[in-house]
């Protein structure tokens, strides 16, 4: 996989997979003044904005992880496409051996399946939170708060249960050797960042820290209809930012354009993401 775009932390390779392109528009952001994200962005309400759909493989130790598992069949033409890029780059599905979510939404697990149901992966391990399985999985659909968590809900019975008999739940801290998993929620309950350490080196895969760099760089108060608490999800947007930012770390973000890897800097009050 040497042509594909990759990282060396310590014993483990880390390597992007795109699961292809999500469209949608700036009318989705909330907190924040529409004429504001219309004027900084120079686009209107109305025009398609796209967004990269990355996937991480962890390699290294034996293990072969894969951080999110893409959107599957359910998110149009553009999208599901992570199964046939790891194959084509000569990663066999059934070789994988985790699948570290860092969170239950459709453009992250949905993948996990393919159209009829069946599971992708069939000898992963599926690790998530457990604050958000319990949110997306446990409870009953009738406890959806408005339309959208309940068809979030109803992907995520799908999409999980031929990996209930195999699915770890986590809370904050190691999981596998070098690989953390830290709790940075908002986006949903229990959306997690997994963090990769060796040889002094280190990368955090952050999720959906940031969706629209183009705007929540320089307006981290940007939030989304997606996020379950639109103002913790910007409080932990900012503490991640600052954090990243303060130390040097290598970042991975599963929607900055692809293939999703930098650094974090700032200049004055706005937030830059430099690639290598």
């Amino acid at each position: 996989m040497s042509h594909r775009p990759s990282l060396k932390i310590g014993d483990y390779t880390v390597t992007a997979f795109s699961d292809g392109v999500f469209e949608t528009s700036l009318d989705v952001t909330v907190g924040i003044d529409k004429t504001l994200t219309q004027r900084v962005t120079g686009k209107t309400l109305a025009d398609p904005v796209y967004l990269s759909v990355n996937a991480f493989l962890v390699e290294g130790r034996g293990i072969r992880a894969l951080i999110d598992a893409g959107s599957g069949e359910t998110m149009g033409p553009a999208l599901g496409k992570l199964p046939e890029n790891l194959q084509s780059a000569g990663v066999g599905l059934d070789t994988i051996t985790h699948i570290l979510l860092t969170h239950i939404h459709p453009d992250h697990s949905n993948g996990l399946i393919d159209g009829a149901g069946n599971p992708w992966f069939r000898k992963a391990e599926l690790v998530v939170q457990e604050t958000e399985i319990k949110f997306w999985f446990d409870r009953d659909i009738s406890q959806a708060a408005h339309a959208r968590q309940r068809a979030n809900m109803i992907n995520a019975k799908k999409s999980l249960t031929p990996y209930v008999e195999r699915t770890t739940r986590i809370h904050d801290g190691p999981f596998l050797p070098g690989i953390h998993a830290m709790m940075s929620p908002g986006h949903t309950p229990g959306h997690n960042t997994w963090t990769i350490e060796g040889g002094g080196e280190s990368l955090i895969v952050w999720g959906d820290t940031i969706h629209m760099a183009f705007l929540q760089l320089i307006h981290p108060e940007a939030a989304f209809v997606f996020d379950t608490d639109p103002q913790m999800a910007v409080a932990s947007r900012l503490s991640l930012l600052e954090r990243v930012r303060a130390d040097r770390t290598r970042i991975a973000g599963m929607h900055l354009d692809f293939p999703g890897f930098g650094f974090v800097t700032r200049s004055g009050e706005r937030y830059c993401i430099e690639t290598d």
